[in-house]
């Protein structure tokens, strides 16, 4: 038997959201969203600086038989401007993805953390199992099967 939809979506920031965290829980309708904006810096190079922002969101969408399905959603945007052989460029890109994922990232280099406001050698990290787990953790928990 699994508990009553509106019981567990309407719990699920209470129980989800923990302040050591870097990521939030919301709930949308009748979907669990877990967002993680686990990048946003500026980062520096030899004749360039660059601006890097990186999210991930996980939906965990919870139907009216008892069972959930997942959606993975990453963005991710980049610009720069740089300096080479005494000419000025400019670039920007932008990349977004619908589906199923699992991603682990290391990434660091010199710059600045736009979250934190650390300078120097900053470093980010990124697994998806972290935001992932503890949800179905909680839905398992209430009897939802995936």
């Amino acid at each position: 038997m699994f508990a009553e939809k509106y019981s567990v979506l309407n719990y699920a920031p209470t129980a989800l959201n923990k302040p050591d965290q870097p990521w939030y829980v919301t709930v949308e309708g009748d979907a669990i969203v877990a967002r993680w904006k686990w990048m946003d810096a500026y980062f520096f190079a030899p004749g360039e600086v660059s601006e890097e922002t990186k999210q991930y969101t996980f939906r965990a969408v919870l139907g009216n038989n008892g069972k959930w399905r997942e959606v993975d959603y990453t963005d991710q945007k980049s610009a720069g401007v740089s300096m080479s052989g005494g000419n000025l460029k400019f670039g920007a890109s932008s990349q977004k993805f619908i589906g199923k994922t699992t991603q682990k990232s290391v990434t660091f280099g010199l710059g600045k953390d736009k979250q934190t406001g650390a300078t120097g050698i900053i470093k980010f990290k990124f697994d998806t199992s972290l935001v992932k787990e503890p949800i179905r953790a909680y839905l398992a928990q209430y009897g939802w099967k995936k």
